[in-house]
């Protein structure tokens, strides 16, 4: 009960800030703001109770909003919210498959620089997709973002300056009011109170969110989804709880426990999945963890999962009292905070510039991903950014794999060098595999193995510490630079060898080529089986054949 204060305070900044987000996000979505609603009250306060990380806030966020957008795109206006609401339920599914077979560790599989490609990508569709509202003109749907803003600019003549004008004194209003501390927790909401009396009694004209949709005082009635529809869905839905797990992820890693630790990602994963199948009968929208909504979390103050269900609650008395206010709100106000809101995600350039500066392939990933954002459906562009994040993995680590010479020093002490070319005659040659080694890796680390031609008497000590699990490839490697080596009366000598490998090695003919002699075990002790194989190289002479 000590954390109730804090937690209560916590509850009501969020959902302060949550009300409007959650109205824009779902004009985004292109679905009736009221579900919205719904979602910011019962999708976080069902989470709250099911979630592995205490202050993880699930809610309608802007990625998914714009991906929810593409989806219902094609699909007739009467039809949106059953669509929707199996859409839900399908996203729900999947999270809690993902759960289940804990697949947590493979979000760590999409790169960095590709989320960012993607996230900077969905944030220019947002900013891009709220122009029509800003401006009072109505973009042609289904065009390309980027074409439809040229589209505006054709059509300059038939804004509307009402419109621009309160969407504009939106943005003005909410950067201002963010300045001042006591008005910080309000400073999305207060500017819509602003501009709903100012379109009221200045600009009757403008557009209200009651012009698109009616918001009913008063919860939501149970609705069954209709799972007839789920066979057109099951692919962009699967799209979207990837999208949703991979930021729920970003936000767990980033915010611990209140003991330091790191939340269990794949209780994350089942909370959510069944987070989105019972909201699904309440007529919400597929939600997810938001990155920016648990940081105001926990920035202002929460100490328990208490405040997610304290901000959900109070999102839910609201509609009950005073859900009709809602459609007093201007649209291009709501069209200037998610504007805001969009150009702040785009807004990061230290994170682009070091990923531009450091990451060759990390870079082409990003600007292929931003790209597949802006010409593809939304939730099409996270499997090319998956697919680019393997292909990102794979290049990477082919690239690091290689042989590398250890050169003594003293005191068991040795210097990493580049493998040279050739063997130099009667010398003894301490290489080790770094990097990873698997299929795609043994032609790098086989053609980094030194030449053999014309060292005869040469001793070739490979170390493979850390080597345990290795597919017939790196036998039949082994197997013929062993043969390679002996056909120049040279020797292999593999050292710090996992007695797990010795069967391998054995199966497959490599341990006949090379000698049983030629193997040293590795031991607890790093090092200790190495300095036995250096002590035979040097008392033993290669034997010829």
């Amino acid at each position: 009960m000590k954390s109730l204060p804090a937690d209560l305070a916590a509850g009501a900044t969020t959902a302060l800030v949550g009300i409007p987000q959650a109205m824009g996000f779902a004009l985004v979505a292109g679905i009736n703001p009221l579900y919205g609603l719904y979602t910011a009250a019962f999708s976080t306060a069902i989470a709250a109770f099911l979630t592995g990380s205490s202050y993880l806030k699930v809610m309608l966020s802007n990625v998914l909003a714009v991906s929810i957008y593409s989806i219902l795109a094609p699909v007739p206006e009467a039809d949106v919210p059953a669509t929707l609401f199996v859409l839900t339920i399908l996203v729900g599914l999947f999270q809690l498959g993902f759960g289940l077979i804990r697949a947590g560790s493979l979000t760590r599989f999409i790169s960095n620089a590709v989320l960012t490609g993607f996230v900077t990508g969905a944030a220019l569709l947002i900013v891009l997709g709220q122009l029509g509202n800003l401006t009072g003109y109505e973009l042609p749907r289904d065009a390309i973002q980027v074409l439809a803003m040229l589209d505006l600019i054709r059509h300059a003549g038939d804004i509307q300056p009402d419109a621009l004008a309160i969407g504009l004194l939106t943005i003005v209003l909410v950067l201002v009011t963010r300045r001042i501390p006591r008005l910080a927790p309000v400073a999305l909401l207060l500017p819509l109170i602003v501009t709903a009396l100012l379109a009221w009694i200045v600009f009757p004209d403008v557009a209200l969110v009651g012009s698109i949709a009616t918001i009913p005082a008063g919860l939501p009635g149970l609705v069954i989804p209709d799972i007839a529809l789920a066979t057109g869905l099951l692919v962009p839905a699967l799209a979207l709880a990837i999208i949703g797990l991979v930021m729920a992820v970003g936000v767990t890693e980033t915010i611990p426990e209140p003991d330091g630790t790191i939340a269990d990602v794949n209780r994350d994963f089942t909370g959510q999945g069944v987070t989105n199948i019972v909201a699904s009968f309440l007529q919400c929208a597929p939600s997810a963890g938001s990155l920016s909504a648990t940081a105001l979390n926990v920035a202002a103050g929460a100490e328990t999962r208490a405040a997610n269900l304290i901000s959900g609650a109070l999102v839910g008395v609201v509609i009950l009292v005073a859900g009709p206010l809602a459609e007093l709100i201007p649209l291009p106000a709501l069209a200037g905070i998610l504007i805001l809101i969009g150009a702040e995600l785009i807004y990061r350039p230290h994170e682009i510039a070091c990923i531009c500066r450091y990451s060759r392939t990390g870079r082409w990933g990003m600007v292929a991903t931003f790209i597949s954002t802006q010409v593809l459906p939304l939730q099409y562009s996270i499997y090319v950014g998956v697919l680019l994040s393997l292909a990102i993995y794979l290049i990477a680590s082919t690239r690091e794999a290689s042989v590398v010479h250890l050169v003594p020093i003293k005191d068991g002490m040795y210097r990493e060098e580049s493998a040279p070319g050739r063997l130099l005659p009667g010398q003894v040659t301490i290489l080790s595999v770094s990097g990873s080694v698997y299929f795609a890796t043994l032609h790098a680390i086989e053609r980094s193995l030194p030449s053999p031609e014309g060292a005869e008497g040469a001793v070739v000590i490979l170390a493979l510490r850390g080597r345990v699990e290795a597919g017939t490839g790196l036998f039949r490697m082994l197997e013929r630079y062993a043969r390679r080596l002996h056909a120049q009366n040279d020797r292999l000598i593999l050292t710090e060898v996992d007695p797990r490998l010795l069967e391998g090695l054995e199966g497959t003919g490599v341990m006949e080529a090379i000698g049983c002699e030629n193997i040293f075990i590795a031991t607890p002790v790093i090092g200790e089986a190495l300095r036995e194989a250096i002590r035979a190289a040097e008392t033993r002479a290669p034997e010829g054949r």
